[in-house]
């Protein structure tokens, strides 16, 4: 450890305009310190108190393990409530090396923040302490809704429970919010959700909308309820009170209390408070000959945790294009491929996805496919959307049960001849922007390349062994899969097939990692297209297990 400090302390001493206030010595845990540092600008240096972690150079679950404090700073942009402000340095596992890295982010922060002044174009969150309520932890999603909430306004809130899971070492209770009600329970917004999260058992909670953020600084939301005093209408006070009355039979119960402001001139967050029934936060005084609500401020305020779960955040880190996500989508075939097609747009931010599957799932359809060995034998169909919905909370399938599969497949392949029925078949299947026929039947593969589909219409399939994905989408789509399977283009064994034990049709042989590999390869190509608005041509992709695999993508 002596020689650990001393290192310490050689190294900050070392740095330009770097100066110990007192040298680092051991403390209960850590390392500590105080430096002063100066930066160009500066009418004087700043000191900071700096704890320094024996994981120190390592991060620790990816925090930094140094801490440069000053209370002075609350004030101003990326600081903790500890006074410690918000650094991210390169890696270094040398310890001198990092001490630089880090003294020369602290100063940049000096520069950007203390000195300039800079307001980041991004919105920060106001910065909340996760602390359990009653022994139990509690969040709370939430969506956008089409309605504009006026300063003040108050009222019932819908929610319902998804889950109950662990936070950390903790329990917590998962939310989401359903509707919003005035204080006379008249509707006023209908939270947009899946239809799964929409039949959820519903449990009431409070709103108020302040318009203003209830916070300090701009940065750490209120911690007692004596900071609310000038914020909460004495209107709003009442109805509390008269909600404790009337809910005293069910004293000790939790009541969530959603607090909403602006964080941009359209956009809405809201955070949560735990009440508890009984023991809300007020009390009754008499001023001037009338009865007033007040706020018991030497209370602290327990809040929850909330997340803004709107498509725009849900799916920013990643979506398809909008030809996919914008438009409705028919995936024919749910096995292997084709489920893996489904989950993929899925979380890529496509609601409108039906499916068409008579099959049913099988314990042996698991290990290549994204269905569950939990759910047993049931329907393709019925199990994909399920999964389907628990990925998503705007997935919302039209049409796809089994009644439609079968309905489908019978007078698509009975009544080909039939032009009326032949024409409504087309009717339906044109009302989708892309199509994919991804259920290796070639007696569909014919039928369907016998009727005049606008829909971008995307056959694949693969070769045994997952050697190849064949994407077929242009009008000769039936010749070219024909070609390329049975005209001994593809080079690959048809020999070796896997025999399940009873009168069962031999399948091809492929893991879920070969069959996702060229799955999603072949999704991002067809994405791309879209985004560079080309058009799609059949293509083939091959690949080559010698050299540590090798992909390639060939159009025709």
């Amino acid at each position: 450890m002596s020689d650990r400090v001393s290192e310490i302390n050689t190294v900050i001493e070392s740095i330009p305009d770097v100066k110990l206030i007192k040298p680092f010595e051991p403390g209960k845990f850590d390392i500590e310190g105080c430096i002063s540092v100066f930066v160009e600008g500066l009418e004087q240096a700043l000191n900071f108190d700096v704890s320094i972690s024996p994981q120190y150079p390592f991060k620790s679950h990816d925090t930094e393990t140094i801490k440069f404090s000053n209370d002075d700073l609350l004030e101003y942009k990326h600081i903790m409530g500890n006074g410690s402000i918000c650094i991210h340095t390169a890696h270094s596992p040398v310890l001198s090396e990092k001490l630089g890295y880090d003294i020369a982010s602290v100063k940049a922060w000096i520069k950007k923040y203390y000195i300039n002044k800079d307001t980041d174009t991004h919105y920060e969150h106001l910065i909340v302490s996760e602390k359990a309520f009653n022994g139990n932890h509690f969040a709370f999603f939430f969506n956008e809704v089409e309605y504009t909430f006026s300063k003040n306004q108050y009222g019932f809130v819908d929610y319902s429970i998804i889950s109950n899971g662990v936070f950390y070492k903790d329990k917590i209770n998962n939310n989401i919010v359903q509707k919003f009600y005035d204080s006379n329970r008249k509707i006023l917004a209908d939270v947009k959700w899946n239809f799964q999260l929409k039949s959820l058992p519903i449990g009431g909670g409070l709103f108020i909308f302040l318009k203003d953020a209830p916070s300090k600084n701009q940065r750490w939301i209120f911690d007692n309820w004596n900071e609310f005093e000038t914020l909460l209408p004495q209107d709003f006070l009442k109805f509390l009170h008269s909600i404790e009355k009337t809910a005293a039979k069910e004293k000790g119960k939790k009541l969530p209390l959603f607090v909403g402001y602006n964080i941009t001139d359209t956009e809405i967050h809201w955070q949560v408070i735990m009440l508890e029934i009984g023991n809300f936060p007020i009390y009754g005084e008499k001023i001037n000959q009338q009865w007033l609500t007040m706020i018991d401020g030497n209370r602290s305020i327990d809040w929850a945790m909330t997340r803004n779960c709107s498509y725009k955040y849900f799916f920013g880190r990643g979506r398809l294009n909008e030809k996919l996500t914008d438009g409705k989508t028919l995936i024919i075939g749910i096995g292997a491929i084709g489920s893996i097609v489904a989950k993929t747009l899925a979380r890529s931010g496509c609601t409108k996805v039906d499916f068409i599957d008579y099959d049913i799932k099988e314990p042996e359809n698991v290990c290549r496919s994204e269905y569950s060995f939990f759910t047993g034998i049931t329907n393709k169909t019925t199990d994909l959307i399920n999964e389907m919905c628990l990925i998503s909370p705007f997935f919302e399938p039209t049409n796809g049960g089994y009644e439609f599969s079968e309905a489908f497949d019978f007078f698509l392949k009975s009544h080909l001849t039939d032009s009326a029925i032949k024409t409504e078949i087309e009717k339906r299947l044109n009302e989708y922007d892309v199509i994919f026929d991804c259920s290796a039947d070639n007696d569909l593969l014919y039928v369907l390349s016998q009727l005049k589909i606008n829909s971008t219409l995307l056959n694949l399939s693969i070769s045994n062994h997952a050697k190849h994905l064949v994407c077929a989408n242009e009008q000769n789509r039936y010749e070219f899969i024909s070609t390329q399977f049975k005209g001994n283009v593809l080079k690959f064994d048809i020999d070796d097939l896997h025999n399940p034990t009873g009168c069962w049709n031999p399948t091809f042989k492929a893991s879920y990692n070969d069959i996702n590999t060229l799955v999603q390869f072949a999704i991002k190509h067809i994405n791309l297209r879209f985004e560079q608005d080309k058009a799609l041509r059949n293509f083939v992709i091959e690949t080559d297990d010698t050299d540590c695999l090798t992909i390639k993508l060939k159009e025709f």
